[in-house]
């Protein structure tokens, strides 16, 4: 019987979804129960040298920033060597290379290095300004990233001992209360940054570089096998391959390196689809090695709900797709009332959704008033917008899961300084026809038939998950209207 087949598809999805909320919460617990282990760091004053690496890609509006920041970094500029892994085709170019000029006339050992092609993308220009970097660490920032002064003279010390190969600092935010976009970003990524690193990393588990604003320890790098460029989640892929080769990543998260969140839609997909196909394609990569590896049982467990977390998009689609012919059932068919009465287990993923992102919040505002005013006015729009992504998102998985091999896509950045006016002028972005929003106006529509058979039925159960499937597509396709109005080149 159909019915039958819907109600199993419905409860697998379903299923998978509460395991990776699960895991979630176990990790929330691991931030609770370790918070307040301290890291060890050297007394010493640790001064080597060093290489800082900025690899650009047609980066116009940040560049100069950028450059500025390293150059304000409080360090000996005898023991400090700056790459700038430069693989732009426009006029960046010589705005890079003539602020370089400057920086070379002030006593900066700064070299501009130009590849003949972009085989590899960011990992192919780290890898060569790898192999002739004369640093014995690396420090390495994306071209939206401002590091503070005092960047390297904080986080060096935290290599105290030699088996530890990187160390990582939290990503801040200068554009958080930009809009709602950002805010929902912001909520998402300080809830990795907060509690998901620091709780892996003080319960000893495997955590991640960020591909930006970390120092790596040369050696590790080369040990590990380099970069490599099969993934698009070369940072990830590298990690897991130096922790299973026995070195350890040190997360500082007292450290904050803001840098600047994308703030168009366009800009938030494009980030989302590489992080996640980059992520598929690592976790078929690494996860055999990962449990044949020497590591412990926990390391295992959670290194594979990391490297595969990201499939909850592609379930969470499923269920709320099923859920619609799995109402029908439920209200047509009383032989699944009991069945149906169990399933309001799922509403439990909500309160634990809700009790990570509030500690994320609490944590970071330290009081609990400050944290549920925040929580009450970004989590909807966070929820909404995760959502909303859910059917982006799982075309980015399928992709990963086949073997599609597609570029590294650049997050359009355009410093918070300029705003507007570099969006208005930016060549980088261009008009996208709205037929685009297509799967996403197609889902809105099969949410709102949802909504109009709920309160048809008075089925009070499937109706506010359906409103918020609704709203999260509607705000997807709000935000695409809105910004496919900016005026672009």
């Amino acid at each position: 019987m159909w019915e039958i087949s819907i109600v199993i598809l419905y409860s697998i999805s379903v299923f998978f979804v509460i395991l990776f909320s699960v895991g979630q919460l176990a990790l929330l617990y691991k931030f609770f129960k370790n918070r307040h282990k301290k890291q060890p760091k050297l007394k010493r004053q640790f001064l080597p040298l060093l290489t800082v690496q900025l690899p650009l890609y047609n980066e116009k509006f940040v560049i100069e920033r950028l450059l500025d920041a390293v150059s304000k970094l409080n360090y000996p500029k005898e023991k400090l060597e700056i790459q700038v892994l430069d693989d732009s085709t426009d006029e960046s170019v010589l705005i890079c290379s003539n602020k370089i000029k400057q920086l070379q006339k002030s006593g900066f050992n700064i070299r501009h290095i130009k590849r003949a092609n972009r085989i590899g993308f960011k990992a192919g220009a780290l890898q060569e300004g790898l192999l002739i970097a004369k640093g014995d660490f690396l420090a390495i920032f994306d071209a939206d990233f401002i590091p503070e002064p005092d960047f390297l003279l904080k986080a060096l010390p935290y290599f105290s001992t030699p088996n530890i190969g990187l160390v990582q600092t939290r990503w801040g935010h200068i554009n958080g209360n930009q809009s709602w976009l950002t805010r929902a970003q912001e909520l998402g990524l300080n809830g990795h940054f907060i509690i998901d690193q620091e709780g892996r990393n003080k319960s000893n588990l495997f955590i991640n570089f960020n591909g930006t604003a970390g120092i790596w320890r040369k050696s590790c790098i080369v040990d590990a096998g380099g970069w490599q460029y099969d993934t698009l989640t070369e940072d990830l892929d590298l990690s897991y391959r130096a922790q299973m080769k026995g070195w350890k990543l040190c997360y500082c998260p007292h450290i904050v390196t803001p840098a600047e969140l994308p703030f168009l839609l366009n800009g938030v997909k494009t980030q989302q689809f590489r992080w996640i196909k980059g992520g598929i394609e690592t976790s078929k990569k690494i996860i055999t090695d990962l449990w044949k590896s020497e590591v412990s049982l926990s390391v295992k467990i959670f290194g594979s709900f990391h490297l595969l977390s990201n499939y909850v998009y592609l379930f969470i689609l499923m269920s709320s797709v099923l859920s619609v012919p799995a109402m029908f059932v439920k209200n047509l068919d009383p032989d699944f009332d009991l069945f149906f009465k169990l399933n309001a287990i799922f509403f439990s993923v909500f309160i634990i959704n809700f009790s990570y992102c509030l500690t994320t919040i609490w944590t970071e505002k330290n009081t609990l008033r400050e944290a549920l005013r925040e929580i009450v006015q970004v989590f909807p729009i966070a929820i909404l917008v995760s959502l909303g992504l859910s059917y982006h998102n799982t075309t980015a998985i399928f992709q990963g899961v086949i073997g599609k091999k597609t570029s590294f896509i650049r997050t359009p950045k355009f410093s918070i300084d300029t705003g507007k006016n570099a969006l208005i002028s930016n060549q980088y972005l261009s008009k996208k026809s709205i037929f685009k929003e297509l799967p996403e106006i197609i889902l809105f529509i099969y949410f709102l038939f949802a909504v109009f058979a709920g309160i048809y039925f008075m089925d009070f159960g499937f109706l506010p998950y359906h409103l918020i499937m609704l709203s999260g597509f509607g705000l997807i396709l709000y935000y695409a209207f809105s910004q496919s109005k900016l005026k672009t080149e």
